[in-house]
């Protein structure tokens, strides 16, 4: 089974690769939801980052049908199917042709509306030889579901994209069969026809492993909470074993780079400094935060349907 499906990875594999080196350093990227306009704290969000990012290339990531403006940003539309929930999100962050269309850069900075930035250290952490760093996980009551410290969050990320590239590459090598599901999803509407139908035709033709098989991968198309690693915790745990050399930021490296739980902890062992910034700030310890929220000031979001 393994076998029969290996030729169209390897074809998808290599149109995914890089297949230059990026000209541009980073793009700011930040993911919109189905809603069209922003809160009182995305504002606060994406104050700070116009604050410090003004010069960099920043792009909204948006749902396809929903037309946006927003000065100084360029918008990158994506399915309506990756958009209105945190499950939603994390598959279009396992999508290759995602990070595809940011080939031109040599990261990509992930800047959720539930972030903070205090500083413009971008060039600094672009300049390290890391692949990922985001804020670490630390065992706490707030997370009780970390099993050991370490980075790190997705919210406010940075990524190098030619080893994200590579690493799903590799993936696809290595497990044939996300390459079907990842053409599947992709095109789930248009295929659920003939998909129930080969999966009836291999039971007719008593093919129980490939109709199991079948099933599986179809039900983790329709059900992909059921069956997906946070994106994160793919990145931060998982994308070594399939690019041996991929770097993941230290728990000292990423308290310097952002704080998200347990925020007056963190600053502790930060030597009692701030961050570059941080995620979920109204969510963790908002009064510690508060303090250091930049003055207000008029910040739009317009969009139409």
């Amino acid at each position: 089974m393994k076998a029969a499906f290996r030729p169209l990875a390897n074809i998808l594999a290599r149109w995914y690769e890089p297949k230059r080196p990026a000209s541009k350093l980073v793009a700011i990227v930040v993911p919109l939801s189905l809603r069209t306009d922003l809160t009182d704290d995305e504002r606060i969000s994406m104050r700070h980052l116009l604050h410090h990012f003004g010069q960099y290339d920043k792009f909204l990531i948006a749902p396809k049908g929903q037309p946006v403006h927003f000065h100084g940003f360029q918008v990158k539309y994506f399915s309506r199917k990756y958009f209105g929930s945190g499950v939603a999100h994390n598959r279009l962050t396992y999508a290759p042709q995602f990070y595809k269309a940011f080939q031109d850069y040599r990261f990509i900075f992930f800047y959720h509306l539930d972030s903070l930035a205090f500083s413009d250290q971008l060039p600094y952490w672009c300049n390290t030889d890391i692949d990922y760093i985001g804020a670490p996980w630390l065992q706490c009551e707030d997370t009780p579901w970390v099993d050991r410290p370490r980075v790190g969050n997705g919210g406010f990320t940075l990524l190098r994209v030619d080893s994200a590239l590579k690493v799903l590459a590799n993936r696809y090598r290595q497990e044939p069969w996300r390459s079907v599901h990842d053409l599947v999803d992709q095109n789930a509407r248009a295929l659920s026809p003939m998909a129930r139908l080969a999966i009836k035709l291999v039971s007719t033709l008593g093919w129980k492993t490939m109709r199991d098989r079948l099933e599986l991968e179809w039900d983790r198309i329709e059900r992909p909470w059921a069956y997906s690693l946070n994106n994160d915790l793919f990145w931060a745990d998982q994308a070594v074993t399939y690019l041996p050399g991929f770097k993941v930021a230290s728990i000292e490296e990423g308290l310097r780079f952002a704080f998200e739980a347990v925020p007056r902890t963190c600053f502790e062992m930060n030597n009692r400094q701030l961050p570059f910034g941080c995620h979920a700030w109204t969510k963790f310890d908002r009064s510690f935060w508060e303090p250091h929220l930049l003055p207000n000031d008029e910040v739009a979001i317009t969009s139409a349907r």
